[in-house]
């Protein structure tokens, strides 16, 4: 007896989402690498896109 339409389908899909997981994986490793490899100036940059304004608010109207 071979598998029914059904058990290939439930096959396809713990393939699919077993293939999905690695590849999620395989990229926050690739990404947590990159971190550590970047010196430490560009990973954490304090106030970035604030526009200038001193501590981040906004700048009056005039």
């Amino acid at each position: 007896m071979g598998m029914m339409p059904v058990d290939l389908m439930r096959m396809q899909m713990a393939m699919a989402f077993g293939l999905l997981d690695m590849q999620q994986r395989m990229v926050s490793g690739a990404w947590q690498m990159a971190l550590w490899w970047l010196p430490p100036a560009t990973v954490a940059l304090p106030d970035a896109g604030n526009g200038g304004t001193p501590g981040g608010g906004r700048r009056a109207r005039q």
